[in-house]
């Protein structure tokens, strides 16, 4: 192979990097996560315009109860750690419980933020919400449950 055509075929390489670069960033961007779980739940029980307004309004009950108890077990943490700055480890047992208590009203918040979507639901929607209930877990990662502070269930 010629220098010259080693030299072209690298421009051209290299333009066609220059390329995918730019068109990487120029395209637009997937929607925001938090919106995802939102729109499925919607799509997938079908719900009328009455019953999505409603839903939105269960959506922000159910943000504000997870943050007061995110807020919470981050207060707990604080005075747990603290007690690593002295040799009197007495109340870190009784912390730890009361985390694990936190994480447990949590799971509650999320399994009656459920129980009130069903309660959305008429007719046929019954049904599919009863097959849907099989992929909740699928539906929220893992690092998002009990972490996101914008969570959308």
């Amino acid at each position: 192979m010629s220098k010259i055509r080693f030299l072209t075929a690298a421009v051209v390489a290299l333009i066609m990097l220059n390329l995918g670069i730019v068109a990487f960033f120029l395209s637009p961007k997937k929607p925001n996560q938090p919106d995802r779980p939102r729109k499925i739940i919607i799509e997938r029980l079908r719900f009328n315009s009455d019953q999505t307004s409603e839903y939105e309004n269960l959506i922000v009950g159910h943000r504000a109860g997870v943050s007061q108890k995110e807020a919470e077990i981050a207060e707990v943490k604080q005075q747990l750690y603290a007690q690593l700055k002295g040799e009197d480890l007495s109340k870190k047992d009784s912390l730890i419980n009361q985390i694990g208590k936190l994480y447990q009203a949590i799971e509650q918040l999320h399994f009656n933020h459920f129980k009130d979507i069903k309660s959305l639901c008429k007719g046929d929607q019954i049904a599919d919400f009863d097959l849907f209930t099989d992929e909740l877990a699928q539906l929220f990662p893992k690092k998002a449950q009990g972490r996101r502070k914008d969570d959308n269930k």
